[in-house]
């Protein structure tokens, strides 16, 4: 059962029992696969655990926001939503996980710091939906700035 399937499952499941946040996330969710389904790609090439991901990334964003203008209670509302929405992504790696695929990309391609954007491109394209960009980035610039 792919992403999709699981969310409309999910939904449905979450209208039964009438709840309303869960069933508002995996609307959104919903929402943002139909835009992909639309988009014009063949439905074979649409990768709805990246949809899920942007989605997360976009809720993640919010969050930031909120703590900056310090408002704890839509901050709590937020980690609930980013909770449903993580059900459906795969598991990330940890920091030493990345750090050892950060390591073995370096290493393996000496990549300089003027190289860093390749290095990205790279390491994301092989591990994209189980690493976070951000975490990948600082760990690559301690390394190469070594």
């Amino acid at each position: 059962m792919n992403v999709k399937e699981r969310v409309t499952e999910d939904l449905k499941t979450a209208m039964k029992a009438q709840n309303k946040l869960r069933t508002s996330v995996l609307r959104m969710i919903l929402a943002d696969i139909k835009i992909a389904d639309t988009s014009g790609k063949p439905k074979d090439q649409i990768d709805y655990v990246d949809v899920a991901c942007g989605y997360c990334k976009k809720l993640y964003k919010t969050r930031e926001e909120y703590e900056r203008l310090n408002l704890p209670e839509k901050v709590k509302e937020l980690n609930g939503e980013i909770a449903i929405v993580e059900e459906y992504l795969p598991k990330q790696l940890s920091e030493d996980e990345i750090r050892k695929i950060v390591k073995e990309a370096v290493e393996t391609n000496k990549f300089t710091v003027k190289e860093m954007g390749m290095a990205m491109k790279q390491i994301m394209s092989k591990h994209g939906g189980v690493v976070d960009g951000k975490r990948v980035q600082v760990i690559l610039k301690e390394m190469l700035s070594c």
